[in-house]
């Protein structure tokens, strides 16, 4: 069964649009992942048993599903975009419920940050020739999406499409097994999961007080991202090169994806 809901949360990894950790939360592991974490040492054997069993999940549904994302994202780029873009404006009344209306600002002030960061890469595209900083850059990568990965609400991958590392990583993943690549692989991934590994352990340390001191701050910056978000990435897609028919089918795809996180929210919500 915890490979099951890791393979969950595994979608939510790759999807953008659907958080790994609110699935995760939905699914009643969440706080028991933060746990095993953050007191790992306490009971090493039981939290290792754990913790594997849940990224075993996560593993397997990225190398599976990553193929899939790569050849939407090539094919059918504005509709598989407003599809995500569905399945963020899905869940945000239920970031919403957490915040209090005084805490607008703090939403306004995030929103605006992101919307400025995500303009410095608006063509979600980076190249850096220089090995030592590849591998800064993707560590750092790793460490930013380590921090969605725990956050609730926030999505890693719409994340990792702002700033521009997305296709290079979902094409790592969908070519993984290719033994020509092997080495181009090991230099991208290699330091993607140290940076991981890094911002899990200061993430949780983070989010543990945050939730417990300010979470309805929190949940207001959440709102402020979830919705920069949906901005830069519909902004994306105005180069895009696209029919009548592509855009009606665009339109109800977001409405699918609208539908699709609001009934994954109320059927974990159910249980």
């Amino acid at each position: 069964m915890l490979i099951f809901k890791g393979i969950v949360i595994g979608i939510g990894k790759i999807i953008p649009g659907v958080s790994g950790s609110m699935l995760a939360i939905s699914m009643g592991i969440y706080q028991k992942l933060i746990d095993a974490i953050n007191d790992f040492f306490k009971s090493p054997k039981d939290n290792f048993k754990f913790l594997l069993k849940v990224s075993i999940g996560i593993i397997i549904s990225i190398v599976i599903f990553s193929n899939v994302i790569m050849s939407a994202l090539n094919k059918y780029y504005m509709i598989t975009i407003f599809f995500f873009i569905g399945l963020i404006m899905g869940g945000l009344n239920d970031i919403r419920e957490n915040t209090n209306k005084q805490d607008k600002l703090i939403t306004m002030i995030t929103f605006t940050i992101i919307i400025l960061l995500g303009f410095i890469n608006i063509d979600n595209h980076i190249n850096i020739n220089n090995t030592l900083l590849n591998s800064i850059f993707f560590i750092f990568v790793g460490f930013i999406d380590a921090l969605t990965m725990i956050i609730p609400g926030i999505s890693g991958t719409a994340t990792l499409m702002m700033i521009g590392a997305y296709n290079t990583l979902i094409k790592t993943y969908s070519n993984i097994f290719d033994l020509n690549l092997f080495i181009n692989n090991v230099k991208i991934l290699l330091p993607f999961f140290v940076g991981m590994v890094i911002g899990i352990i200061i993430t949780v340390k983070i989010i543990n007080y945050l939730f417990r001191k300010y979470k309805a701050k929190t949940y207001s910056a959440i709102l402020g991202f979830s919705l920069a978000t949906i901005v830069l990435m519909a902004m994306k897609c105005i180069n895009t090169f696209y029919t009548i028919q592509s855009l009606l089918i665009a339109f109800i795809c977001l409405f699918v994806g609208i539908f699709i996180t609001k009934k994954i929210n109320y059927c974990f919500s159910s249980n």
